[in-house]
C-alpha cells in the first residue's frame, strides 16, 4: 500500500496517523512547516498539533518559508499553541495574540530566516513538518506545490515528519528545482546562466533514519 508514494520500502512501517505524529513534537521545540502562501503546507500534523494544545500544555516556536494557508496560524494561535513565529504571517487572530504579547514575533526578510539558522545565529528545528507527493527510493522527498525554506528546514532538522498529500498526483515530481547554497564564507555564486538550465535536485536530500513519522493525508 502507498508504494507508489513512499517508494524506500524500510520506511512504510513508519506510517502513523496525524495524531501520532503531532505527539513527538514537545512543549518548547521549534518546529518548522512547509508552505509559502498558502501553498505546499503542511495541513495534518499542524492541525493534531493545535487540536492537542486545547488540552494539554504544548507551545513551540514556528518557523515557515511564508504565510501559511487552510486557517493554521489562527487554529495555532487560538489553541495557544505558539510561543514564537517567524518570519511572516498574515492571520488577524495570531496577529492580535502578537500585540497583546502573547506570542513572540520575529518579523524579518524571507530570505534571512534560514540563512541566520544556516550560520546558527539561530536555533534549527527540532522537527520539520513536510507536506510531500512522495518519497524516492533514497528517503528524499518530493514537495507538493512549494519549496520555500521546506529543504533547509528539512536538511536542519533532527527529525522529520513527511506529510504525503494524496490530492496531489505523483506527476508533480520533476517540478522542482531545489539548489542549497554552501555554507559562508566558502560560499560560490548560484551557477544559474540560463533559463531552461537546472542546478539542483527534484526532491529534497534527506537522511531515511530522520524520518521520524509519515502521515498519509487527504487534506485539501
Amino acid at each position: 500500500m502507498y508504494s507508489e508514494r513512499i517508494r524506500l520500502a524500510s520506511l512504510r512501517d513508519r506510517i502513523v496517523d496525524a495524531a501520532a505524529a503531532a505527539a513527538l513534537i514537545e512543549d518548547g521545540m521549534t518546529v518548522g512547516i512547509s508552505g509559502f502562501g498558502c501553498a505546499g503546507d503542511a495541513k495534518a500534523v499542524p492541525f493534531a498539533l493545535a487540536e492537542r494544545a486545547r488540552h494539554e500544555p504544548v507551545r513551540i516556536s514556528l518557523v515557515t518559508g511564508a504565510s501559511i494557508g487552510n486557517g493554521l496560524d489562527k487554529l495555532l494561535a487560538e489553541s495557544g499553541a505558539l510561543a514564537r513565529r517567524m518570519p511572516f504571517q498574515a492571520d488577524a487572530a495570531l496577529r492580535k495574540a502578537i500585540n497583546a504579547g502573547q506570542v513572540m514575533f520575529v518579523d524579518q526578510h524571507l530570505s534571512e530566516t534560514v540563512e541566520q539558522m544556516r550560520s546558527h545565529q539561530l536555533k534549527r528545528p527540532d522537527i520539520a513538518v513536510i507536506e510531500a507527493v512522495a518519497i524516492t527510493e533514497e528517503g528524499h522527498i518530493v514537495p507538493t506545490a512549494s519549496v520555500g525554506n521546506s529543504a533547509s528546514l528539512a536538511l536542519f532538522a533532527d527529525q522529520v515528519i513527511v506529510e504525503i498529500s494524496l490530492r496531489y498526483g505523483t506527476d508533480l515530481e520533476g517540478l522542482h528545482d531545489i539548489y542549497i547554497p554552501a555554507d559562508r564564507p566558502g560560499r560560490a555564486p548560484i551557477p544559474l546562466v540560463s533559463p531552461d538550465q537546472r542546478i539542483g535536485a527534484t526532491a529534497i536530500p534527506v537522511d531515511p533514519a530522520r524520518i521520524a513519522a509519515i502521515v498519509v493525508s487527504d487534506y485539501r
